[in-house]
């Protein structure tokens, strides 16, 4: 006890208070400072390791030491009257001052509005092929995608999606810019040189508002290390940001050289979306696979290759989606913890099986694994509009855009959302965006020009349906905008050409004319063929052009036929 009141004569516990005060705000001020200016993690190490040796220091120096008017005076030279009161009430004052110097700083920083995008978000953008074979342009970008999906995989970071991070391939403009429209802190940007075996790349992440290189690295290597070289890069890059991950960090999916390059191939013709591209990627994934067939990425490929195919009518519809099946469990047997896969899983639930609750039992999965992913968020927001929670489906979606702002698919689903919650001018908006980022985008062109109609817009309507370059398109679009606007015998004759060449695969869009005509007998006939044959009917529970049939005493029996009934879906944990 003699000793406690020594302590608190001497001023020491209250030194004590104030260092430690001190501290704690010095600390986040210098983590505002050191963020601002990329200083290294290991500097804020470097403070608290200082602010804790000097802990003892300076509660030393307190014992010895007393602050008075006249400047630091040794203990045994000064009074315990007056000097020593006013000592201990300035030591008060400050550790007041300083308490509420700190928690106006905590609550100024939580209140102010911050825009800027967050220290830990990245956009990586496609490494340039400086290889003498132009041919190795394929495996440059690949394996740009490749580290982007291994850093996505990290949940304390914000990584920008490939559609938005690739888009600027080509274009001149600087770094800044680009971080302005990504809404990014850094990007990671590279070279590569390919020669046989043989492999040089440069990486370096660069913060775009100062152009100040916070890590830059060359590694010369054989390709035989090309899967160490990606988590030694994303090693690099979490250290720099200072991420501190929890749990294990991801790592890159090993294989042949020779099944990676033919995957890279593959991945670089999928992501063209062309008829005959999609030809090719299956082509090299298959050629991936047997090389070696416990590669999952390539299974991968191969399943949302086959449902592409499918969604596009290339290969008819049900064989399609049963090969893409097939693959997709393939790599999941493999990997079960496969993000992507799960995610494809959950689409194909969705799409081709109609078990919705199976669908958000595999999203449920794939986020949990990967909650930032932009693909995984826009796949499960068709999910939550299928499901009828439209005001949901817009969250998710908004959340996937602010992954991958420049998605021309992303904002063109996001119109489809808002038009099915009733907001068809929004829906137009949205539309309008998704065509500008990427004018041969069909599907958003068939979103405008029905949501131009819904929103009583038909002028609009009809110059959006001479932009239309698939049959199938026109003459669905035809056949609902010229029954608007009274020329029967247009709409008529489109009608006849949808029936005539889309009957056989598109019955769903046939239901949907003849529902908007209110001719309810001829479309509930046609959603009877749909069902029966297996045939696409997504989107049916909300769709806005179906709603002449809410009324009838057979749409609430086919909902729950399809699994969409309001008790069906309520029971769905989502």
């Amino acid at each position: 006890m003699r000793f406690l009141e020594e302590l608190k004569k001497r001023n020491v516990i209250r030194v004590a208070a104030l260092y430690i005060v001190a501290s704690w705000l010095f600390l986040q001020v210098g983590d505002l400072i050191f963020d601002a200016f990329d200083v290294p993690s290991w500097s804020m190490r470097l403070l608290i390791a200082i602010l804790i040796l000097g802990f003892p220091i300076v509660l030393s120096l307190s014992w010895v030491f007393e602050l008075t008017a006249d400047g630091l005076v040794r203990e045994e030279e000064i009074s315990r009257g007056v000097l020593r009161r006013l000592s201990g009430r300035r030591a008060n004052i400050l550790i007041a001052a300083m308490a509420i110097l700190a928690v106006a700083l905590v609550v100024a920083d939580r209140m102010r509005p911050d825009t800027r995008p967050g220290h830990r978000s990245i956009a990586v953008l496609p490494f340039l092929n400086i290889s003498d074979d132009q041919a190795n342009d394929y495996f440059a970008e690949g394996l740009s995608e490749e580290l982007l999906n291994l850093l996505a995989r990290i949940p304390e970071l914000q990584v920008t999606a490939r559609t938005s991070s690739f888009s600027f391939k080509d274009k001149d403009l600087d770094l800044p810019t680009i971080g302005r429209l990504l809404n990014v802190a850094h990007v990671l940007e590279g070279s590569v040189r390919k020669s046989g075996q043989q492999i040089r790349i440069t990486a370096q992440l660069i913060n775009v508002e100062n152009g100040y290189h916070v890590w830059s690295q060359n590694y010369d290597r054989e390709m035989n290390d090309i899967f160490a070289i990606q988590d030694e890069i994303s090693a690099a890059v979490v250290a720099a940001l200072r991420v501190s991950i929890l749990g294990n960090a991801p790592r890159a999916r090993g294989t042949d050289p020779e099944a990676f390059t033919a995957y890279l191939t593959a991945l670089h013709f999928y992501q063209q979306r062309t008829i005959g591209s999609l030809d090719k990627t299956l082509s090299y994934a298959q050629r991936a696979i047997d090389i070696d067939p416990d590669y999952a990425p390539a299974w991968n490929l191969l399943s949302s290759t086959y449902s592409n195919l499918a969604i596009s009518r290339q290969l008819p519809y049900n064989e399609a989606h049963e090969k893409a099946l097939l693959a997709n469990e393939r790599a999941l047997d493999i990997d079960p913890n496969f993000a992507f896969a799960l995610s494809a899983r959950a689409w194909l639930a969705m799409n081709y099986e109609r078990d919705l609750a199976s669908s958000a039992a595999f999203f449920r999965r794939a986020l949990d694994i990967e909650p930032n992913n932009p693909v995984i968020l826009s796949n499960q927001a068709v999910l939550a509009s299928r499901l009828g929670r439209v005001d949901e489906a817009i969250e998710l979606s908004r959340k996937s855009l602010a992954l991958d702002p420049v998605s021309s698919v992303g904002n063109s689903n996001l119109s489809d959302f808002l038009g099915r919650a009733g907001r068809p001018f929004e829906a137009v908006e949205a539309a309008q965006k998704a065509v500008e980022l990427a004018p041969g985008n069909q599907i958003a062109r068939v979103n405008l020009a029905i949501f131009y109609l819904l929103a009583e817009q038909a002028d609009e309507s009809i110059s959006e349906l001479e932009r239309l370059e698939r049959d199938l398109y026109r003459f669905l679009v035809g056949a609902l905008v010229f029954h608007t606007v009274d020329r029967a015998a247009e709409s008529d004759a489109a009608l006849a050409q949808l029936v005539g060449q889309y009957a056989d695969s598109s019955a769903y869009y046939i239901a949907i004319v003849h529902a908007w005509r209110n001719d309810k007998g001829a479309a509930f006939e046609w959603l009877d063929r749909a069902v029966s044959e297996g045939q696409s009917t997504n989107g049916i529970g909300n769709e806005p052009l179906l709603r002449n049939l809410h009324d009838d005493a057979r749409w609430e029996p086919l909902l729950e036929q399809l699994g969409l009934s309001n008790e069906q879906v309520a029971a769905i944990r989502f």
